[in-house]
């Protein structure tokens, strides 16, 4: 399995998420990643900038939306997180982050 292509391919979800839900900062910090496939991509997939705490795109990702819109990008989240998981690739808080979106989606259900 190309974990790379997997990477980017869930980040373009990401992107996609966080332009629709009017995220323009978050999005243009996280396209330049969509089509690399090397050390800086592995670099923010485990960066502060991606899973951190306050400031990061896990914490403020939707936040002034549509919570349809707050979904779609707690999903692309979930699923760029269950991959890193798969693959051994995290942040400290990637699995914090994850359960939290996957309970919070459970929750709206």
């Amino acid at each position: 399995m190309n974990h790379l292509a997997d990477y980017q391919a869930c980040l373009r979800k990401l992107v996609e998420a966080l332009e629709a839900a009017g995220d323009q900062k978050l999005a243009a910090r996280t396209r330049p990643l969509t089509d690399r496939d090397d050390a800086a991509l592995l670099a923010f997939l485990v960066s502060n900038d991606l899973w951190g705490g306050a400031g990061s795109i896990a914490d403020e990702a939707g936040l002034a939306t549509t919570p349809q819109l707050k979904r779609d990008v707690e999903v692309a989240l979930i699923e760029l997180g269950e991959l890193q998981m798969k693959s051994g690739l995290t942040n400290v808080r990637t699995a914090m982050w994850t359960s939290a979106f996957k309970e919070w989606q459970q929750k709206r259900s």
